[in-house]
């Protein structure tokens, strides 16, 4: 009887090809010393055990053409590109002043933003802790560099890049975030180094940390809307160009004793803080 043949005895199927390029791209397949460096996204850091299943279930997907594999690949980029989408759009909501989840207007802050309606949120925390997760029995403190709250109210603790700690919800009375006024302050100097600030009136550059630098919050319609100024010279012209309404008189009102507008910003204080996201323009960074 003759021996019987096929892709498992003897040559490799058609679709070994494809499947094998796949491993490549997801990096589980050996680099030859010929093959170039991948990029950022195709060497992709995976935990030993992840590595080991998804190798597992490429084989299982294994079929004469690779077709499954080459299909499921194509939905992850599908899916990846979309949640991309998703992002954008957030950041752009967010940008305008408004909350992505219910659409009210956001109490902004240099490093936090939070909407008072529904309790959507957005906030920075130091880069190198320490952060401290009090427990309720107010006797005992975890503390590490980082911690990351899950939607089941469940806290991780990181420290040296591994999880030293899973908090149940129920036993976590609140997180203190511990900021030093080193960070702080460096912060605030990364931040006017990234930030082009223009005056409302000469549309020239803005400078926080100079004399005669002048924001002012204003209604001029049925919002308010915030303006920077260079120095006292632009903000008079300006003042005297577009006077407020008499019955506001902006000018010379703290918004916080004022309800005759929507609320965008909180009351005047002093600092770069103040300023709002949408007179904030990025500088273009040199690729």
């Amino acid at each position: 009887m003759p021996a019987k043949t096929g892709s498992r005895l003897g040559a490799k199927p058609e679709g070994w090809k494809a499947v094998r390029a796949l491993k490549k791209i997801l990096g589980l397949d050996e680099k030859s010393q010929d093959e170039p460096e991948p990029s950022p996204l195709e060497s992709l850091l995976l935990p030993d055990q992840q590595r080991d299943n998804l190798e597992r279930d490429i084989t299982i997907l294994e079929d004469e053409y690779g077709e499954k594999a080459k299909r499921l690949h194509e939905e992850a980029e599908k899916q990846v590109q979309d949640a991309a989408e998703d992002s954008v759009k957030d950041l752009h909501v967010i940008q305008m002043g408004m909350c992505p989840r219910c659409g009210e207007h956001l109490s902004e802050h240099l490093y936090a933003t939070i909407c008072k309606a529904c309790g959507w949120n957005t906030f920075e925390v130091p880069q190198h802790g320490p952060v401290r997760v009090h427990l309720r029995d107010k006797a005992n403190i975890i503390e590490g560099e980082h911690c990351y709250v899950l939607t089941t109210g469940d806290v991780f603790v990181v420290r040296n890049d591994v999880v030293i700690a899973k908090v149940p919800h129920d036993n976590v009375s609140w997180i203190e975030y511990v900021w030093t006024d080193e960070e702080i302050s460096q912060r605030y100097k990364q931040t006017v180094a990234r930030l082009k600030i223009t005056c409302a009136w000469c549309n020239g550059p803005a400078d926080p940390e100079k004399e005669g630098f002048s924001l002012v919050q204003v209604a001029f319609g049925a919002t308010q809307e915030r303006y920077v100024f260079c120095s006292s010279e632009c903000y008079e012209a300006f003042r005297k160009m577009y006077p407020s309404r008499v019955h506001r008189n902006c000018y010379e009102t703290k918004c916080a004793d004022c309800n005759l507008c929507v609320k965008r910003y909180d009351d005047e204080n002093d600092g770069i803080r103040l300023i709002a996201k949408d007179l904030l323009k990025i500088k273009n960074v040199k690729k």
